[in-house]
């Protein structure tokens, strides 16, 4: 029974242009959406989405992989390569199947080693490229890693070692970071790969005897449709960071130039995301990073500066002793030092580090602990510690070449305050703060794009107008709603797109599960930003006013267009979609 074309469309969830696109690829052509197809090609075009089972209805006996291995690759013809796939294929047999089921969907064996994994002397590893077709459908855009162990059973050991010999892969090659397929004769490989990788998506060669290439296909999309790296609960960096590219920017020159700088915003907005990607960036043999975040220090009144030394003198030592560089002055204090104590000693390890050209960066995340005024008055209150503190590390850079520190949390008082807890703030007029706003649109389309393709999704531009208009771009609540959303996508079929209704469709729901997150953020503002909480409240209620006080108020208004909570719109303001969540 022939079908048009719009009715295939329409039981593939897809466009007609879409469906007379992919035809054309498989050489049927058709004018129109009308034009009617025949069965055979209707039964490849379904095929061609991952829809088997539809397939197979439709008269199929077995799924082909023709489709599967368009923009193929081209087979190893290099002497030397070729001599070391021996090798790997002589240790493992298995490989030979492997590589017979690979080459039939356009894919290759690219690199092939038999030993050279420490800690697991007895197993070997390849790359592979697959086709464009597998690259397109599945997010890929690299060589995929692949672990062969003979061990029947198999230890945690022999998988961290594969874990870090495709970390040390990545110096020297483009390799798939958070990918690898995994073999091993252990009857329970699926289930102890399951339960050890968390971070990384570790997928069982675990195929049938019959070399069906389908089989490796449906593999791989059992394991990549079905995670979701839209929702993260841990700071992001490298392959999973996404925009800032301007603050990151001005926060390296902060750093290679010693301009101490703050970074503000919201709850949940990235700040410690970009903190991290900073580490990893800039670190290195000659850069030493040490991040501390004083969420567990006791809150003033109750002084936190003691923990905190403590704290310090501890992240020190161990970052030193790690790369064998001096650390005696520190491991010399008492066991509860004062600023001054902590600062000579710290000096004196500064001076050594630099005659090795070493420098080290100081970043305290959470800094709203140390001033919580809805606790202590921060301007005149007796904690003089937390601004002498302050001043010794202005000292500090000021007196060393290789030393800097950053700032990060919620409020910026502690550098905008001209007076700290009875002092003249340290700070003020002499550290710059930055505030991470929302995604930009271009930024919150490449994070959506780039993470859905991981996926194997695409999303249309309306879905990702729905998406940030519903979000306002903030971090946090772009990615929950994304992941929400691809939570509804089926996973057996390979045609995965998100449309602008699946959005709307999914936006309610997501409200009430994010109602919580949006009072405790909007709880926060009100503790650490009193002055801003006011001007919000008086946009709620009487927005005509708005301009009015907010003139009374200049830095209370900026606080709140820099933290996204506010916008311009010509010559008025209004809130941002954030506040409409509430």
């Amino acid at each position: 029974m022939r079908q048009r074309v719009h009715e295939l469309a329409k039981e593939l969830g897809i466009g007609s242009r879409k469906v007379m696109a992919r035809l054309a690829e498989l050489g049927v052509h058709v004018r129109s959406a009308s034009s009617l197809v025949e069965k055979d090609a209707a039964t490849r075009l379904k095929e061609s989405f991952g829809q088997y089972d539809a397939a197979t209805a439709a008269g199929a006996a077995t799924p082909r992989p023709a489709t599967w291995s368009a923009g193929a690759v081209k087979p190893l013809t290099h002497p030397e390569p070729l001599r070391r796939l021996a090798l790997l294929k002589q240790s493992f047999p298995v490989v030979d199947d492997h590589q017979a089921i690979l080459a039939k969907l356009g894919s290759q064996f690219f690199y092939s080693v038999v030993g050279g994994v420490p800690g697991a002397d007895d197993c070997g590893f390849a790359l592979v490229r697959f086709s464009g077709a597998i690259e397109s459908a599945f997010g890929l855009t690299r060589e995929v890693f692949f672990f062969y162990s003979p061990h029947r059973d198999l230890q945690m050991r022999t998988f961290q070692a594969a874990k870090r010999k495709l970390t040390s892969l990545r110096q020297h090659r483009e390799v798939t970071p958070d990918m690898m397929f995994f073999w091993s004769p252990d009857p329970r490989l699926r289930e102890r790969l399951d339960d050890w990788s968390k971070d990384l998506l570790a997928i069982p060669l675990d195929l049938p005897d019959d070399g069906d290439p389908i089989a490796f296909v449906k593999l791989l999309s059992s394991y990549v449709f079905t995670r979701d790296l839209f929702y993260e609960t841990t700071p992001v960096r490298g392959d999973r960071f996404f925009g800032r590219r301007q603050l990151l920017q001005t926060l390296r020159d902060d750093i290679r130039h010693q301009r101490v700088a703050g970074l503000f915003g919201l709850r949940k907005a990235g700040k410690t995301s970009v903190l991290s990607e900073l580490e990893q960036t800039l670190s290195g043999p000659e850069t030493i990073f040490i991040l501390r975040d004083l969420e567990s220090l006791p809150s003033p009144p109750e002084d936190p500066v003691p923990d905190l030394l403590k704290d310090l003198v501890t992240d020190l030592v161990t970052e030193l002793r790690q790369r064998r560089l001096t650390t005696r002055a520190l491991t010399s204090l008492s066991a509860t030092p004062t600023v001054s104590d902590f600062k000579r000693a710290f000096q004196t390890v500064l001076r050594r580090l630099a005659e090795d050209g070493i420098t080290i960066v100081l970043m305290l995340d959470e800094i709203e602990y140390l001033t919580p005024s809805d606790r202590i008055d921060i301007h005149e209150g007796d904690l003089t510690s937390v601004s002498q503190l302050l001043g010794a590390l202005r000292s500090l850079v000021q007196e060393n070449g290789n030393f800097t520190f950053l700032l990060s949390g919620l409020i910026s008082a502690i550098i905008e305050s001209g007076r700290l807890y009875g002092r003249p703030n340290p700070l003020f007029s002499w550290a710059k703060a930055n505030f991470l706003a929302p995604f930009e649109r271009h930024e919150a389309d490449e994070l959506a794009r780039s993470v859905g393709q991981k996926m194997g999704v695409s999303i249309d531009t309306g879905a990702l107008d729905a998406l940030f208009e519903a979000t306002g771009g903030h971090a946090f609540l772009y990615r929950h709603l994304a992941s929400k959303v691809v939570d509804q996508l089926p996973v057996d079929t390979f045609h995965r797109e998100i449309k602008k209704p699946l959005v709307l469709r999914t936006i309610t729901e997501w409200r009430r599960d994010v109602a919580g997150n949006m009072r405790e953020m909007l709880d926060h503002v009100e503790r650490y930003y009193p002055d801003e909480s006011y001007l919000l409240e008086v946009l709620m209620d009487e927005p005509e006013s708005f301009t009015a006080f907010a003139e009374d108020a200049p830095l209370a208004l900026g606080h709140l267009l820099s933290l996204g909570l506010v916008h311009k719109v010509d010559n008025a303001y209004e809130l941002t979609p954030v506040l409409h969540l509430l």
